[in-house]
């Protein structure tokens, strides 16, 4: 595998998981872990310190948070993939996370696990022979488990203590990777589907029932001499169909559109190793909708095995 091409796969390592979504409930993305490599199999853990500084209205916009009141969230995040076959592969991944929001002279903080995720992939464009335009290609399918706690379950002050978003879900997508010696370009896109949900409680049921929703990600990069650094920007739109209630409160809510601009530098240790800084922001492209809005940096290091 050529320097380049690796530092694009660990690029993506990071940002499928995370760079989508406030830390509390906006838009998450169900892009899982992928092997796109010559790889047998690999093992992620990423360390992610975010901060909300601003919200998106209903109808866009931005308002930024006072300097009073000041919300952060840290994830440890492990993930890992395995090829099943030559072409077949299997993923995971399991994020713990720490909220905490300070307010005044209100305090609230809350730990645990997020939702789990577990996937399956396909090449379906293997890069076996050279092409000058056809990219490599790898089609997922991925299944997101309610194991963290959600609004809906939330009980704790400024709810605190949700850390997914309470429903199963169900997604496809794809992922594309091409390089030009030193440049490289990536593509990918997924649309997923959570199941409806009932609440009940003393007040009586709840029907939940949430829309489709998509997301994706444009990026660019270049690894300068083709050498062991990589240097690269990408942006990444989301989008979450309104959710419709039923029962003790019917109605519609709003969608949620979030956009996430995100620069990234990577280091090749060797040829099994390597490790990258991150900066994410939700703030610079002021096209988002009914959501929080964070910025980022996260730390990952990425061991692999050949096959």
């Amino acid at each position: 595998m050529t320097k380049t091409t690796f530092i694009l796969i660990l690029f993506f390592s990071f940002w499928i998981k995370e760079v989508f979504g406030a830390a509390c409930c906006g838009g998450t993305a169900n892009i899982p872990s992928l092997i796109s490599g010559d790889d047998s199999s690999q093992i992620s853990t990423t360390l992610i310190s975010s901060q909300i500084v601003a919200e998106a209205p209903v109808g866009g916009g931005i308002k930024y948070r006072k300097s009073n009141d000041q919300e952060t969230a840290q994830t440890l995040k492990i993930d890992g993939a395995t090829l099943l076959s030559d072409r077949w592969q299997t993923g995971f991944t399991v994020p713990i996370t720490r909220r905490a929001r300070t307010r005044g002279q209100n305090e609230a903080s809350a730990s645990g696990l997020g939702d789990i995720s577990l996937n399956v992939g396909y090449e379906a464009l293997p890069d076996w022979t050279y092409s000058a335009w056809r990219p490599k290609g790898v089609v997922f399918l991925t299944t997101t488990l309610p194991t963290g706690s959600s609004i809906y379950d939330a009980k704790e002050l400024y709810r605190i203590d949700s850390r997914g978003r309470g429903f199963y879900s169900f997604s496809a997508g794809a992922l594309m990777l091409k390089n030009w010696g030193m440049w490289d370009a990536s593509l990918v896109a997924e649309a997923h589907r959570p199941f409806s949900r009932t609440i009940t409680n003393e007040a009586g049921e709840l029907n939940l029932k949430p829309g489709w929703g998509t997301s994706g990600s444009l990026g660019v990069g270049v690894s300068p001499l083709n050498g062991d650094f990589r240097i690269g920007i990408s942006v990444s739109p989301s989008y979450e169909s309104p959710i419709a209630t039923e029962g003790i409160v019917s109605g519609r809510g709003e969608k949620v559109a979030l956009w996430t601009s995100t620069a990234q530098v990577s280091y090749m240790v060797n040829d099994l190793l390597s490790m990258s800084l991150t900066y994410s922001d939700q703030t610079l492209i002021k096209a988002s909708d009914n959501s929080a809005l964070n910025r980022s940096f996260a730390f990952l290091m990425q061991k692999r095995w050949e096959r």
